[in-house]
């Protein structure tokens, strides 16, 4: 199942060219659109306290149907989605993946309950990990201060509450709504622990939904939150096949969520983000240009992992 955004970004006609395929060595697999929610993850000023946020938006099914998604919990920054990427990558290696068996029965039965799942259970993905490995995975040192903040960043992460819902005729069909906790985990402040991906994460993992390839040396390698960020969100919305055109204000909203409270802010962040393009332009099998006509569009195509 692929979703595809209810208002997406206007693409540019297909055109053929060079396809660079990298091998799928260090890659975590995320589900399409949590990669691609405008404010899920942002940059955020961290002298100021942390906002709450509430984020709904609507994508389409391949068949046609609306869904909606409404997230709701504590803003979380770039750290948090680099905490996330790195379980998304350990959760991802097939001899990672745990089945519930009479020894881990006790932490699962506690991570079903830091999910908080609004219907019958249904299949979650599970690993055993550290704080000291997903700070490694990540691309983070392995000090006292850091691994507190990757734990806070988990906290947080089990904190924020997703719910899904069917559209039929502008309506919520309540029948078909749910909700769960973004991840949760077990133990984690004492040595080996648990984690476990939401539903959504589960099923592209495991190729029942659409799932982007996200290439953590890549990711490791950018140096800035914007960067990161960008990065996240054009692996989901960019070809391999074709280069795409896109705005750069509208890069801009899919970075932080907004465009700025004012113009002086807009301005700001079109260059941050004009900076973070240009980083991107030197991974590789990355192509990023600014269009001939207009300095203000840019033609992106990824490369192809496999």
């Amino acid at each position: 199942m692929a979703l595809k955004k209810a208002n997406g970004d206007a693409t540019a006609p297909s055109t053929n060219s060079k396809v660079c395929t990298i091998e799928r060595m260090d890659c975590a697999q995320i589900e399409r659109t949590h990669a691609m929610t405008d404010g899920l993850f942002r940059p955020i000023d961290h002298k100021i306290e942390r906002p709450s946020f509430h984020i709904a938006q609507q994508f389409k099914s391949p068949g046609g149907s609306t869904v909606g998604l409404e997230w709701q919990g504590v803003q979380l920054d770039i750290t948090d989605q680099q905490v996330f990427l790195a379980i998304l990558r350990i959760v991802s290696e097939k001899s990672r993946q745990l089945q519930r068996n009479s020894e881990n029965s006790e932490p699962w039965s506690e991570l079903v309950k830091g999910f908080d799942f609004s219907v019958e259970q249904p299949n979650i993905l599970v690993a055993k990990t550290s704080l000291y490995e997903i700070c490694k995975v990540a691309g983070f040192s392995d000090g006292g201060e850091v691994l507190e903040s990757v734990y806070n960043s988990i906290h947080r992460m089990q904190c924020t509450r997703c719910w899904v819902y069917l559209l039929e005729g502008g309506e919520i069909d309540r029948r078909r709504e749910s909700s769960f906790s973004l991840i949760a985990h077990w133990g984690m402040k004492d040595g080996d622990a648990y984690i476990g991906i939401n539903p959504f994460l589960t099923k592209a993992v495991l190729g029942t939904f659409q799932v982007t390839y996200l290439d953590m040396t890549h990711i490791r390698a950018l140096r800035n939150d914007v960067s990161k960020r960008l990065f996240l969100w054009l692996s989901a919305w960019s070809r391999y096949d074709r280069r795409q055109s896109i705005g750069l204000d509208k890069l801009v909203k899919h970075v932080w969520g907004d465009l700025g409270k004012d113009g002086a802010a807009l301005r700001k962040r079109r260059m941050k983000v004009r900076t973070a393009l240009a980083a991107i332009s030197q991974l590789d099998g990355w192509t990023v240009d600014a269009d001939d006509d207009d300095p203000a569009l840019f033609q992106i195509k990824r490369p192809r992992y496999q």
